[in-house]
């Protein structure tokens, strides 16, 4: 995790950073890792209200920040318009992130998608049929107009991610879906 931790200093981030955290092992270590680096993060979770769990993990994270003493704005979609409810919800999210970005004109979102989560877009792409853009995934940074996405795990396993959650003894939620 050093060469995550290099690479997010190697940011020099100056202001707020918005993290988009649904309290799993992914999105807690990397909340886990800016909050020891001593940067401001705002947490960003959307309650999806898509399974039974959802509630639950939304309180978890919001007492989580509360005892951290972390900013948590929360989101909750308590239904969907007909239609692919995965592009719903992912439109649906980045319209809450941008808000919130906004609200603390922040330069910057963090996402804790990892290669192992490039590996599944990339296969799931090639399944479905995708042209060659498509083959690519997605990428670590993505210039918005206002701020940046970051995504520091790009190129780390998951594996690596639950490794650091287990040894720090960070909370998190597996989603089963």
């Amino acid at each position: 995790m050093e060469e995550v931790i290099n690479y997010i200093k190697s940011l020099n981030i100056n202001s707020n950073v918005v993290l988009a955290c649904s309290y799993g092992p992914d999105s807690m270590c990397l909340l886990d890792i800016l909050n020891k680096l001593g940067i401001k993060v705002i947490v960003a979770h959307v309650n999806h209200k898509l399974r039974e769990e959802s509630d639950l993990e939304y309180e978890l994270l919001k007492k989580y920040c509360e005892q951290s003493k972390l900013v948590f704005e929360g989101f909750v979609i308590n239904n969907y318009p007909k239609g692919n409810v995965e592009n719903i919800a992912r439109i649906k999210r980045y319209e809450f992130f941008d808000k919130i970005i906004k609200k603390y004109k922040s330069d910057y979102l963090f996402t804790a998608h990892h290669g192992d989560d490039l590996m599944e877009t990339i296969l799931m792409r090639i399944v479905r049929g995708s042209n060659i853009y498509g083959y690519s995934g997605f990428k670590k940074i993505v210039n918005m107009d206002t701020y940046t996405i970051y995504r520091p795990f790009f190129e780390t396993t998951k594996a690596k991610l639950l490794d650091y959650d287990h040894r720090y003894k960070i909370p998190y939620a597996i989603d089963a879906s």
